[in-house]
């Protein structure tokens, strides 16, 4: 979800005159410029020159997770928002540094960083809720300015995929909004979808119904400028099994049918029953209504499937949107977009992420067991060292240069 900060400056002029000439004996500087050294008496030193080192010097970026009143916005004050705890920001600052700032670095380069980087990134400790319409806030991008990641209490290294929806996609995601300000993306992207998208009932819609549609995830139907960066974020984020089983949703159209309760749920699912269920079971409204929602096919005058000679089932796209087509074809305007304006590969950042995500073979393909990809972070090398062990033990290094107690 992006947020435009607009940052207003005024300079008040005197009336009295002002003069000066070259021999003028100026004075030091009315601002406070003395570089301050860390303190390393207290607790949070190691991560403070953590990210001192890693995104301050190199960026310019302020790395923010202690809570402080000017960092929130209006709407943020308006919300029950508690700090992020010490713990948990320390492994969000690694794996931002991992995950994102490295990747960037690689494949666009430190120029490009210096240029395009947020100057803040703000840390939440809660989720941020949005009670009016029943939606959730991962991430805001402030007039390219300032980033900020809430949920981060919630941040659990083993759980790569609730991991990559707040954190590691909503990175991407509202990087991109600051890419997007800085060179807009084509206006031929805009109308791609133009009369699918919604503002305000995205939120209820499942992610197979949305990709039928041509939207990598319901939050892309709710406005051009969240679809395209929603689709840079998951194309670049989601593992390879997760985006074609995304991409085989897309190559049908969906319809909700409502069932009353969980009962009749389960017999729609029983053999020989509406052929066509594939058991998307998308919300629990109430004790006694469920829906699901399933693929379109021809069904017979009773309501019955529809097959044919041969005994398939015979689908059908009333609304005459190919999703595979319209997806595959939003990513490229992205590629051409990156590699235009920022001289970056799309692919090359996707396979990147990937592997510093998953455990991979020798010869650079995924290690699946069981048709799964494994946690790259939490997987144990040779020497029973984790990924996430070695990142976490960049900060933990600067305790050294901390009194002993």
């Amino acid at each position: 979800m992006k947020k435009i900060l607009y940052l207003l400056a005024a300079i008040t002029i005197g009336t009295a005159a002002v003069t000066s000439c070259s021999d003028d004996d100026f004075t030091e500087s009315i601002f406070d410029t003395t570089e301050y050294p860390l303190d390393r008496t207290i607790s949070t030193f190691p991560l403070d020159t953590f990210v001192k080192k890693n995104f301050l010097e190199p960026y310019n970026l302020q790395f923010i997770y202690k809570l402080e009143d000017k960092g929130l916005t209006s709407s943020d004050m308006a919300k029950n928002l508690t700090p992020a705890s010490y713990d948990k920001c320390v492994k969000l600052a690694v794996l931002s540094k991992y995950l994102w700032y490295d990747v960037y670095l690689k494949y666009a380069g430190l120029d490009f960083l210096k240029q395009y980087s947020p100057r803040i990134i703000h840390v939440i400790g809660s989720k941020s809720l949005n009670t009016s319409s029943g939606t959730e806030t991962l991430g805001t991008a402030e007039g390219g300015l300032k980033i900020t990641l809430y949920n981060v209490n919630n941040l659990y290294e083993d759980d790569i995929t609730t991991m990559n929806e707040y954190f590691f996609k909503t990175m991407h995601h509202e990087f991109g909004h600051i890419l997007d300000q800085s060179h807009l993306r084509p206006t031929a992207f805009n109308t791609i979808s133009n009369s699918h998208y919604d503002a305000s009932g995205w939120g209820t819609m499942p992610d197979s119904v949305t990709a039928g549609l041509g939207f990598v995830s319901p939050y892309a139907s709710s406005a051009a400028g969240e679809d395209w960066v929603e689709t840079l974020a998951n194309y670049v984020t989601l593992d390879s099994v997760s985006w074609e089983r995304l991409l085989g949703a897309a190559d049908y159209e969906w319809e909700q049918v409502d069932v009353e309760s969980y009962s009749a749920y389960a017999k729609l699912l029983s053999p020989g029953c509406n052929l066509d269920t594939i058991g998307y079971f998308n919300d629990h409204i109430q004790s006694s209504e469920y829906k699901i929602y399933r693929r379109v096919c021809k069904r017979n005058a009773d309501g019955t499937v529809a097959l044919d000679a041969d005994g398939n089932v015979q689908w059908t796209h009333d609304t005459g949107i190919d999703g595979r087509a319209t997806i595959m074809k939003k990513i490229e305007m992205v590629r051409e977009w990156l590699k235009t304006y920022f001289d970056t590969d799309l692919d090359d950042l996707r396979t990147e992420v990937q592997k510093r995500t998953y455990v991979t073979n020798a010869d650079g393909t995924f290690y699946m067991p069981q048709g799964k990809l494994v946690n790259r972070l939490t997987y144990p090398t040779a020497s029973g060292v984790t990924v996430m062990d070695s990142l976490l033990n960049e900060v933990n290094a600067y305790k050294s240069l901390m009194p002993q107690q």
